[in-house]
């Protein structure tokens, strides 16, 4: 409040902008302020108090001094933080791997004190919780990891800071734990850790970026710029490297390659807080821009399925349709009827969970605590999808006009083959009027044929006119619906989103039963005219849509479930309630990587995304030819974009699918499936690499076995384990905050 008190009383003063404002001047405004409060109508009051909303007091609001403002107002301007001298000099000396769990344990008595108390009782007892149920520290580990997804980095902090220090031989957790002291401003504390795990594990991509993010927090800019150069050669669109990157370019007055550098941090994941910083230098995100792996469906409400009856070119095909046509606008007519009655029912649900996320989302601002007004990946969506949907140039709204210019334009020269065939007719008419009758030589086969001719004619004329136009228009307006329904997808909630879908299935219906095609029946002349029974005439159903981006991760406490417009997140330690939200005063953002992976090893590495997979496997097969025993031996590397590395990727491991998500200092910004292929080994059975006539037999036999398996469908899915990975980002640039007073001497 007091940031946006000072933008507030800078806005209207341009001399006086960068001189923050005295006691007086604040004491003027907030008393300004009050006045505007107490000044509210009972009505607006008791709309509020409905909502569960407080009223504020500007007499609650802490006091500042003037040197307090005027630090505020230049922390503001910083860019990069400034050199932490005094916390440069307190990092402590080289811990050893002996050594490492004493030094974690010394860091956790000095945090403890510092803790709330809510943190540090939830804590013991989560911790008591997750000792029993968990097969080793690393799923340990990761249970304390879902604290930290949800908002709870003091509570991960200390969790995960209890099992290092009982375990420190595991360098996942030795890595995690690090990168959080570094984001809750602790970073001299982290760097002691990291330059022990990247001495174990030199060119990790992980690594180097926590150790450039440690030593930007405490000042040290050039430090802090090579480590983060070094995680860029190794993995170019790194997300929180090129972050920082940004940060330390526009600081040189590099303001281009400020602009590329936050540009490579957005491509792989989104945040808003990067949007902004891109607008804040000057330049605009566009949709290519971000990358998107989540492909559109062809048609994914099933529009193209819909057919209707052919429009008439002659009498003969008018008999036929006319009432094929008058079935299927009844049907579509019924449908829709049922639709409209399901529309009001969404409506409602629509309007009261509106509501009520509009009060809770005001009750969570009051509270101090983060609230999704759009669905969390919404902002991402907006910003990649937003040219099948943005009209701003007004192109889609011009073509939708001249579509239907079109079929005006058919109809108006339709009416004037009308009138035509009108004139046609009645010289027709009068050409034979005096043949029919007794006695005379009723002509009705050759009038019956002029009769026909003409309307033939204008059936061929007008409906090929209308038939054209509403068929441009209908293939626009497919398209149109299909984008807009899979841009809502992401983009609103999921109340909103099935009646969007029932509204564009509705639109649909009344669309293609607005088609007018024209009908013209036989002359009374014309002898054979018989009498057409209508055919029954179905409706497809419409596809419905399913979110084909999911996603479920399971931390044994925490369990989160992503689809393309929301997130569940579900709480499961025992009786544990833990509702405060704390990020920290200096936690800015980070990305957390969730893996699942396979192999045996003693040895750990922060994992980063790279990997790929390969194996050598030896099948045993019984007397009847059934594998008896399979044994796989499999390795692992991982491409850190300029070649291979070692260390990161446990050894003969193997990833399965990878999930990375972005967070800010908002929460969650994004989630992207890294990898979602299945590891499976096809079985297969080894030839003889022999080349006397025996082993010619073998091999034939080995064929046999093979394609016998083939059939089978045979495959072993190896066990998975699951691996979390936090990549620490960019912290505030005043380098203060709880944890960057403590000291350790003589651990």
């Amino acid at each position: 409040m007091l940031l946006l008190a000072i933008a507030a009383f800078s806005q209207p003063k341009p001399k006086q902008k960068d001189m923050p404002p005295t006691q007086k001047e604040m004491a003027d405004m907030m008393k300004e302020m009050q006045a505007q409060l107490d000044g509210m109508s009972a009505e607006d009051k008791k709309m509020m108090d409905s909502m569960g909303i407080k009223m504020p007091s500007m007499k609650d609001l802490p006091k500042f001094s003037d040197k307090q403002m005027a630090e505020a107002l230049e922390n503001e301007a910083l860019i990069v933080p400034k050199r932490d001298a005094a916390r440069i000099a307190a990092i402590p000396k080289a811990v050893t791997n002996v050594k490492m769990g004493a030094y974690i344990a010394a860091v956790q008595n000095q945090l403890t004190p510092i803790f709330k108390p809510a943190v540090v009782s939830t804590g013991n007892e989560v911790y008591n919780y997750i000792r029993s149920t968990s097969k080793n520290s690393g799923e340990a580990a990761n249970m304390a990891m879902g604290f930290w997804l949800t908002g709870k980095p003091e509570l991960a902090l200390y969790l995960l800071g209890k099992i290092c220090a009982t375990d420190a031989g595991n360098t996942d957790n030795l890595s995690n734990y690090s990168a959080m002291l570094s984001m809750l401003g602790a970073q001299h504390l982290a760097i002691p850790i990291l330059n022990n795990l990247n001495q174990r594990f030199p060119k990790n991509s992980t690594l180097l970026n926590n150790l450039g993010q440690a030593w930007f927090g405490l000042g040290e800019i050039g430090k802090a710029e090579k480590y983060l150069d070094s995680t860029i050669r190794i993995c170019a669109y790194h997300p929180q490297a090129n972050l920082t990157k940004s940060l330390i370019e526009e600081s040189k007055g590099n303001k281009q390659q400020a602009i590329e550098a936050v540009k490579r941090s957005i491509k792989k994941a989104y945040s808003m807080e990067k949007e902004n910083r891109i607008e804040k230098l000057g330049d605009k995100l566009k949709s290519g821009d971000i990358s998107w792996n989540k492909p559109m469906p062809q048609d994914p409400l099933g529009l193209e399925k819909f057919k209707w009856p052919a429009y008439p070119m002659n009498v003969a095909e008018s008999e036929l349709l006319e009432p094929e046509w008058d079935v299927f606008r009844q049907t579509c007519q019924a449908e829709i009827d049922e639709l409209d009655i399901r529309l009001k029912s969404l409506e409602n649900t629509v309007e009261q969970t509106n509501a009520a996320r509009t009060k809770q989302l005001i009750q969570a601002g009051q509270q101090g605590l983060m609230s999704d007004p759009l669905p969390r990946f919404a902002y991402k969506a907006i910003a990649k999808l937003h040219p099948l949907v943005d009209d701003k140039d007004g192109h889609i709204a011009f073509s939708y006009q001249k579509k239907w210019d079109a079929i005006s334009s058919a109809t108006t020269q339709a009416a004037g083959f009308e009138e035509i065939l009108s004139e046609q007719l009645r010289v027709l008419d009068e050409k034979y009027k005096n043949k029919f009758g007794e006695g005379k030589e009723n002509p009705f086969d050759a009038a019956c044929a002029d009769d026909t001719k003409a309307k033939n004619n204008y059936l061929n004329s007008s409906n090929v006119l209308l038939r054209d136009a509403f068929n441009d228009l209908l293939h626009f307006m497919r398209n149109k619906i299909n984008n807009e329904v899979y841009y809502y997808q992401y983009t609103m909630w999921p109340e909103n989103f099935e009646l969007a879908k029932v509204q564009a299935k509705r639109n649909w219906l009344s669309l293609i039963k607005s088609q007018t095609p024209k009908f013209k029946d036989k002359s009374s002349w014309c002898q054979n005219k018989t009498e057409v029974q209508p055919k029954n005439f179905k409706l497809p159903n419409f596809d419905d849509i399913n979110c084909q981006y999911k996603s479920s991760l399971n931390l044994g406490c925490v369990k989160m479930e992503t689809n393309c417009a929301s997130t569940t997140t579900t709480y499961g330690c025992v009786n544990i309630s833990f509702t405060e939200r704390e990020l920290g005063q200096n936690y800015t953002g980070g990305t957390l990587k969730f893996s699942d992976k396979t192999g045996v090893s003693e040895d750990f590495g922060p994992l980063t995304v790279e990997a790929y997979i390969g194996g050598d496997y030896t099948i045993e097969l019984d007397a009847n030819n059934h594998v008896k025993d399979f044994q796989g031996k499999v390795t692992a590397a991982v491409e850190a974009g300029i070649g291979v590395t070692k260390g990161p990727v446990k050894a003969g491991a193997s990833v399965k699918e990878a999930l990375e998500i972005e967070l800010d200092k908002t929460g969650i910004s994004d989630v992207t499936i890294v990898s979602a292929a299945k590891i499976e080994a096809g079985i297969a059975a080894p030839k003889s690499p022999g080349d006397k006539k025996i082993d010619e037999q073998i091999n034939k036999g080995v064929d046999y076995v093979n394609k016998g398996i083939g059939k089978l469908n045979t495959s072993v899915e190896m066990g998975v384990e699951c691996r979390t990975s936090l990549m620490s980002g960019s912290v505030t640039v005043n380098g203060t905050g709880a944890y960057s007073g403590v000291k350790l001497t003589g651990w």
